[in-house]
């Protein structure tokens, strides 16, 4: 518990330093720009950098993610894990039917609220106080039991970037569970994992991934990075995540291999997904 407690001031003390200092000289020495850009501590945070034009990579990244993978103009969007808004800032001339972002960082959304929105209406976002070891330790709402707050069918697109690799099982089931319900008919939802199945579990064993996986978890169906904050990095079984689905009536259509596994930092498994009545599963 002291260890714990001695991390999160030290972490604490760190944001707070970038916070007081990359921030305010960043505002100093960018004073004519009027870029929509988060504060230099929240990209540092998000990033590992205060460099704009390493945010402004992942803006254009994310959208060029999601238009590959079907994504259109007129399609309703969800997007769990928004963060610092990379996604809503790449989308907001592309988008026509409206965008809302979901994250347990409050500060985050308030940025987003503050700074987006008021420019870009149709772009919403909304702050989820949800426990998490790693990410929201004061959380006061256990995400396995949380219901987005939306209406069913309200979404033609759902997506989550590295969100369900910082999850534990339950809460996994319980989030496909609410894809479920807030996909449009013809809907899609795009999603990343640490997919454990027989080649990956070896190469895990072997020590060959990016980040290690040595502790199971009790539920038999993970692995974690730190027991200690277990939702720091979670790698999921395979069979589990398929389960899940096939419970909550989604069909994977699609699944790109990663090579987190292999060594190759941050190269997660990506999953195309859609209701069950829109088609053969995978």
């Amino acid at each position: 518990m002291a260890g714990r407690l001695a991390r999160r001031i030290a972490s604490f003390g760190r944001y707070a330093l970038r916070r007081t200092v990359a921030t305010p000289l960043d505002r100093v020495v960018h004073w004519r720009s009027g870029a929509l850009v988060p504060p230099a501590h929240l990209r540092i945070y998000y990033y590992g950098t205060s460099d704009r034009e390493v945010f402004a990579r992942a803006c254009a990244g994310a959208r060029a993610e999601l238009v590959s993978r079907a994504l259109l103009p007129e399609h309703r969007v969800l997007d769990v894990g928004c963060g610092v808004g990379n996604l809503a800032l790449g989308l907001k001339d592309y988008l026509r039917a409206g965008y809302d972002g979901v994250d347990v960082h409050r500060e985050a959304v308030a940025w987003c609220q503050s700074a987006i929105t008021p420019r870009h209406p149709a772009f919403r976002f909304h702050h989820a106080d949800l426990k998490s070891e790693a990410y929201n330790p004061g959380g006061r709402s256990n995400p396995a039991a949380y219901r987005f707050p939306f209406p069913d069918a309200r979404f033609d697109y759902v997506f989550l970037s590295s969100v369900f690799t910082h999850m534990l099982p339950d809460a996994v089931e319980s989030y496909v569970r609410e894809i479920a319900r807030l996909l449009a008919p013809g809907g899609l939802c795009v999603a990343s994992y640490f997919l454990l199945n027989d080649e990956t579990r070896a190469a895990v064993h072997a020590g060959r991934s990016f980040i290690p996986f040595d502790y199971a978890h009790p539920s038999g169906v993970c692995r974690l990075h730190n027991p200690t904050t277990p939702e720091s990095a979670v790698a999921l079984e395979e069979g589990f995540v398929r389960r899940a689905h096939e419970e909550a009536r989604l069909v994977i259509r699609d699944i790109r291999r990663g090579e987190w596994a292999f060594g190759r930092p941050h190269d997660q498994d990506v999953l195309t997904v859609s209701r069950a009545s829109s088609g053969p599963s995978l």
